[in-house]
């Protein structure tokens, strides 16, 4: 296998990764949303006594900040293209984040580069 491929075959199992690391951050934050509405109890009990809120931000910037390093690192795309995902994935949050991951359209086409 070539360099080249080799590069191209990492980049969609990383983005793979990545795709799973925001699903987890997605579904944590979800049921974190599902608790305070639903049982305001169990929701206060978690914030006031475990900080719950403060470890789900903590995970948040930590993707946040692999998915922005990941996009300056690795991705083959100009440096207009990575300020623009940069501020997107600030900007939006985990909406960003999903917008910025690529489809298989768009890996493929990566991956021509």
């Amino acid at each position: 296998m070539t360099e080249l491929k080799s590069k191209f075959v990492n980049l969609k199992s990383d983005l793979k990764k990545l795709k799973n690391l925001l699903i987890i951050l997605t579904l944590t934050q979800i049921g974190y949303i599902i608790i305070a509405f639903v049982d305001a109890k169990l929701w206060i009990k978690l914030d006031f006594n475990y900080k719950t809120n403060w470890m789900i931000l903590c995970l948040h910037l930590i993707v946040a900040g692999v998915f922005i390093w990941f996009n300056w690192k690795r991705m083959p795309i100009l440096r207009k293209s990575k300020m623009n995902n940069t501020f997107l994935i600030l900007f939006l949050g985990i909406i960003g984040m999903w917008l910025w991951i690529p489809n298989n359209r768009e890996k493929n086409k990566l991956t021509k580069k």
